[in-house]
């Protein structure tokens, strides 16, 4: 081991994680992929400033993982991709240093402390004000969906404990050179393979003998050049409507339940408490008339308010007409002939869609058409269709939260429909990924997933993780499915992200370390 130059070992820990990463079907590698950044900190166990080495190795390995695994925001924010891959990589190395730490201080608790740190780690970039937990290592196990069955318990931060404890047993087994015990590992994973089987073997459909017919459209329009108004070969709102309908009237019939259109499919300053007499609507809202269609849309809206003081953190002053306003990323719900519900996405993609802290605010700047963030919803809101079923509007980004897809599902989804964009990312692996970590929310809620994605790819995913049906990436189509929908309640959406909760309880292993690294220095600056 001690031959290995600790650049080569974080090299392969970067490759392994990149080679193992979905959309590629080898995430196996994930189990061995934090091995050799592992050894550097043995091999650093002597030096004097081996928590700082060790950090800068994590920080570079890390950065190449998020380099090579989300290389593709480039195409949307040149200057943005450079600061998200630096602070990503950054605040992931976190974990490790504390691990470092606490290896130190207390060497028989330092595997358990790297699951905690990390496990707390990941929790909280789903909740804070800058977000991005697009590299959580639970979705790494996405392309293997047969596998993570087990996450209707656990949710994805079940996968990354499996992942960080296999690799850390492995590093020991490695280390210590009882290389016979490589059966542990091995028989862990073998376990979890059959409780997936047996997961999917035991649950029964024969029971939702109820489904929902639903089209699903994707109009292909691209966001570069023709869907905005700064586009060279911008579409007018009334075209892009058309794209949408074109490939999907014919598949139209008295039974249809559900026709769904992608994220910002109504495009213009579409003002929310005129909608009824917005000319945009007028086609979809007769296509619902008479009949029990419901068509569930992605739309550019905002509102001014009546309201002198400013009524949101997120509302912006018309010193023209002397009021508030705000700008809204939305999902409507057509039918009976009008728009009967509306949600705003609430989920925003931190430095496009919303500046991550409040103090922020004023230093915006002009991104796609909105200067400063979105207004968002109070709380979830789902959409009722006329078979009284409930739909859960996820739009885009939001498909990444498992945490807040469960909210919509206490809330009565019996059905997940994902609104979506992702042709700013091209032909890259980000419309991809972005497809199979949907898959995931189909496992941890059952629910299934009808998806429509502008550019593609479009899809059904049943809720067991499998995709039926899906699309060609940049193509005008649409096409038909029936969803099961399904209103019992999974353990990990009734009792919640227990892991995340309780991976706060690191904190105290933490000060623990903290207090007796400061303990030690006293006593041997004492002697």
């Amino acid at each position: 081991m001690n031959k290995i130059k600790n650049y080569q070992l974080s090299l392969l820990s970067a490759a392994l994680l990149i080679l193992g990463w979905p959309p590629l079907p080898t995430a196996f590698l994930l189990f061995i992929a934090l091995v050799p950044l592992l050894m550097i900190r043995e091999k650093l166990d002597q030096d004097p400033k081996k928590h700082r080495k060790f950090w800068l190795w994590s920080w570079l390995t890390l950065f190449l993982f998020n380099t090579g695994t989300t290389w593709w925001v480039w195409n949307a924010s040149p200057s943005g991709t450079v600061m998200m891959l630096v602070c990503n990589s950054l605040i992931m190395s976190l974990p490790f240093l504390a691990y470092s730490q606490t290896k130190e201080i207390y060497p028989r608790l330092a595997g358990l402390s790297l699951i905690a740190y990390y496990l707390l780690f990941e929790y909280w970039h789903f909740n804070w004000s800058a977000a991005w937990p697009w590299l959580t290592f639970g979705k790494g196990l996405a392309s293997i969906p047969s596998f993570i069955q087990w996450y209707e318990f656990t949710g994805e931060l079940g996968g990354t404990l499996l992942i960080i404890l296999i690799n850390y047993i492995s590093l020991r087994i490695i280390v210590n050179k009882q290389y016979k015990k490589i059966y542990i590992p091995i028989s862990v994973l073998l376990l979890m393979g059959v409780i997936s089987f047996s997961l999917s073997s035991f649950i029964d459909l024969s029971k939702n003998v109820k489904t929902l017919e639903c089209v699903i459209s994707q109009p292909n329009i691209d966001p570069y050049t023709e869907k905005f108004g700064d586009g060279d070969g911008y579409l007018y709102p009334e075209i892009q409507i058309d794209y949408a309908l074109e490939p999907a009237e014919s598949l139209i019939t008295p039974n249809t339940d559900v026709l769904l259109f992608p994220e910002t499919a109504i495009v213009g300053f579409n003002k929310e408490s005129e909608l009824k007499d917005n000319f945009l609507f007028q086609p979809l809202k007769k296509l619902t008339d008479t009949g029990k269609l419901c068509i569930i849309a992605g739309s550019e809206s905002f509102e001014v308010y009546p309201d002198k003081e400013k009524p949101s953190i997120t509302a912006r002053y018309d010193s023209s007409i002397n009021k508030w306003f705000d700008f809204f990323n939305s999902g409507m719900n057509i039918k009976k002939g009008e728009v009967r519900e509306i949600y705003h996405k609430s989920k925003l993609v931190p430095g496009v869609e919303k500046m991550p802290f409040a103090f922020l605010e004023k230093l915006s700047i002009n991104l796609g058409g909105t200067s400063g963030s979105l207004g968002v919803s109070d709380k979830p809101i789902n959409f009722e269709i006329n078979t009284g079923d409930k739909v859960a509007p996820l739009i885009c980004y939001e498909s990444v939260f498992g945490d807040y897809t469960n909210e919509f599902v206490k809330e009565g989804a019996t059905l997940l429909a994902v609104m979506t964009n992702d042709g700013w990312w091209k032909e890259t692996p980000g419309y991809k990924q972005h497809l199979m970590y949907g898959a995931i929310r189909c496992i941890e809620t059952r629910r299934e997933m009808i998806r429509s994605a502008n550019t593609g790819i479009s899809a059904h995913i049943n809720q067991y993780g499998k995709i039926l049906k899906q699309t060609k990436y940049k193509e005008r189509t649409a096409f038909t499915c029936r969803a099961i929908p399904n209103n019992e309640i999974t353990f990990y959406v009734k009792y919640g992200n227990i892991l995340g909760k309780t991976s706060i309880l690191s904190l105290l292993l933490i000060l623990g370390t903290l207090v007796r690294k400061f303990i030690n220095r006293k006593n041997k600056v004492t002697v």
